[in-house]
């Protein structure tokens, strides 16, 4: 692998035991907004991106692309937050599976060493979360989650990224009234300057939203498996354009209740129902699909839904009952046998 220029963008050079972390500017809105939603509790998301090995260097440049939110069973409190169910980790698998499907077709079309530094795998690669007052670094607690998380061998976790959210309501700047004239005297000077704040630490960001009445300050920590503390890293912000999208997000995960409820109708209609990820068409992103039979019935029916389901219509199939030996797919073989549905055939609901 060709190894990129070991500067950050901003004209430092890195230190050679250092990780690069790149962040596209949409993370960096979307963790401002999402600390803006919970301005008084704690509360964070998940951290998807790549981790990009590197000749001659012991950490990896680390690219972060996007947040998967915690769900809606997510819990914040002052002074804790914890993730919700297994939704974040449903999203994160049907990311993985369909870049994989990206990898895989884009491959071939791959010139150059340099054009083909995408191809690693989708990673877990952090998460950030707020914290009360001005606690700024990862607390103890933070530390014990990460070595825990990044010694366990049978992940693939080898590093974390872990943005620190702190929030301070912003103040007007005072005003110093100028001082009385005094007959015979020449007009005051301006005021003294006021002590400003300290300055920013590298690894710190700080963004100001006047709408909202905050000011949003995010410090990027790091902890690996040969780092087994967490340190201060330098983030660089790169315009999302710079980076590769990540696969669109399908529809039963995006819209869940819409999920549930049309699984719920079919259920009580006496269907029994399979839910499937499948290639239906030969590219990415998969489809969602179901088969439909109701016990008396000699065939099945294939619902086919796109990512972006309800805005583009379902494709129906119909198969019939099929025998499948043991290792073999039912779906696939349902899929094998099936023909589309004919409209004189379309079921009443």
């Amino acid at each position: 692998m060709v190894m990129d220029d070991p500067t950050n963008d901003t004209g430092r050079d890195l230190p050679r035991d250092a990780p690069r972390v790149i962040v596209a500017q949409r993370v960096i809105e979307k963790i401002k907004r999402g600390a803006l939603l919970y301005p008084e509790p704690e509360t964070g998301e998940a951290m998807i991106g790549l981790v990009v090995p590197q000749q001659g260097r012991p950490e990896p440049d680390i690219y972060i692309l996007d947040t998967i939110s915690p769900g809606e069973r997510a819990v914040r409190e002052w002074g804790m937050f914890e993730q919700g169910d297994d939704w974040q980790g449903d999203v994160f698998h049907w990311l993985y599976v369909n870049w994989e499907a990206f990898r895989e077709l884009r491959r071939a079309s791959y010139g150059n060493a340099l054009a083909g530094k995408w191809d690693v795998p989708l990673a877990h690669v952090g998460d950030w979360h707020k914290q009360p007052g001005d606690m700024v670094a990862p607390s103890g607690g933070d530390a014990a989650t990460a070595r825990r998380m990044i010694e366990d061998r049978e992940t693939p976790i080898e590093q974390l990224v872990v943005p620190i959210v702190t929030l301070y309501p912003l103040t007007p700047e005072p005003v110093e009234p100028a001082a009385p004239a005094v007959e015979g005297r020449e007009p005051a000077g301006e005021a003294a300057p006021q002590p400003g704040k300290p300055p920013l630490p590298p690894n710190a960001i700080v963004l100001r939203d006047e709408a909202a009445g905050w000011e949003v300050r995010i410090d990027f920590w790091y902890m690996s498996r040969r780092k087994k503390k967490f340190v201060p890293v330098t983030p660089v912000v790169w315009e999302d354009e710079r980076l590769p999208g990540l696969p669109s997000l399908a529809w039963h995960l995006a819209h869940p209740h819409r999920f549930d409820q049309e699984y719920r109708l079919l259920i009580d209609d006496g269907y029994t129902v399979d839910v499937v990820r499948w290639d239906a068409d030969g590219r990415p992103p998969y489809e969602i699909c179901f088969a439909v039979h109701k016990e008396s019935a000699t065939h099945v029916l294939l619902l086919i839904t796109s990512a972006d389901y309800p805005y583009e219509k379902p494709a129906l199939r119909i198969a019939p009952l099929v025998s499948v030996a043991e290792g073999e797919d039912q779906f696939e073989q349902l899929y094998a046998a099936s023909r589309p549905l004919l409209l004189t055939e379309m079921p009443t609901w």
